[in-house]
């Protein structure tokens, strides 16, 4: 099945194809240069999706920009997707022979900004269109781009967006990759309060919250947090295994000691290795005390 936005514009820049036996479309909003509608998936799954493609003329991109800020309003409670060709980039680094920033890129920053959009994470080309020359006058950017809302990376953030060679066409074409989260989902973060008493909790946290982030305020807080995640659970996942290491390492220079070792960096490895097995027991203790009321 198909649909296009013909009937709004002569040149119908826009034309969407899917497979009902996989999924079903249904648009709700077709103008000149966007396709607004809800995707159905095959587990009944309904989300909200923008199909766009920008005209070439800076001022004729103000309405999409209206229209993208508008929609963000109607879809803020779902998991939305915006994916096509923009005909503009946000960041210089996104094209090869420019390092000027224009007042087009400064709009469309504005409206994504405004819209609370963040581009999903990606693979494969980073400059998605070309100019089809060689030599001096190639030029290459990355005018195509996927794009969600806050509650599409929430709810929808093990997806990320597969840019593919763009075989006969100037354009690199976009899938979208969705996990089942029923089969990649792993256990819920727990914050442990022991870890704020290592001595690289503070480090940690302030290394990775000193970090930049592209996206609206809400996005940066989530990447932040993401990133913090990682980082903690390393600092120490099971104490009584580390207790356990530690208790045998004390075991074994004691050991070497008792035998006649009087080396005098056993001795002072002895009077650490009882530091950390305190320190680490205190630790499991309060482990499991926290687990005991989960």
């Amino acid at each position: 099945m198909y649909t296009s936005n013909h009937e709004v514009s002569l040149s119908g820049i826009i034309l969407i194809v899917w497979n009902p036996s996989i999924l079903c479309f249904v648009p709700t909003l077709v103008n000149e240069q966007t396709i607004h509608g809800h995707v159905i998936l095959a587990n009944n799954q309904c989300v909200p999706i923008s199909f766009v493609y920008g005209l070439c003329d800076r001022e004729a991109r103000h309405a999409l920009w209206n229209d993208l800020i508008h929609c963000a309003d109607l879809f803020q409670r779902d998991p939305w997707v915006v994916l096509g060709d923009f005909n503009v980039t946000p960041f210089v680094a996104e094209h090869n022979t420019s390092s000027m920033v224009t007042k087009a890129m400064r709009e469309f920053n504005n409206a994504i900004q405004s819209a609370e959009l963040e581009d999903l994470r990606g693979a494969g080309f980073l400059h998605t269109w070309s100019n089809m020359r060689v030599g001096a006058g190639a030029i290459t950017k990355k005018l195509d781009r996927a794009l969600g809302n806050w509650q599409w990376f929430n709810l929808l953030g093990d997806s990320f967006a597969h840019f593919l060679p763009p075989g006969i066409s100037d354009n690199s074409p976009i899938t979208i990759q969705m996990r089942d989260r029923n089969h990649s989902k792993g256990r819920p973060f727990k914050f442990l309060n022991f870890w704020t008493k290592n001595d690289m909790f503070l480090r940690v946290v302030s290394q990775e919250w000193g970090r930049k982030h592209l996206g609206s305020p809400l996005v940066v807080v989530q990447k932040k947090l993401k990133c913090l995640k990682t980082y903690l659970r390393e600092l120490c996942r099971r104490p009584d295994l580390k207790v356990a290491d530690l208790r045998n390492k004390l075991r074994l220079v004691q050991q070497a000691i008792h035998e006649g070792d009087e080396n005098p960096t056993l001795v002072q490895q002895e009077r650490l290795l009882r530091v950390e097995v305190g320190q680490a027991a205190r630790d499991e203790e309060a482990f499991f005390k926290q687990k005991s009321r989960i």
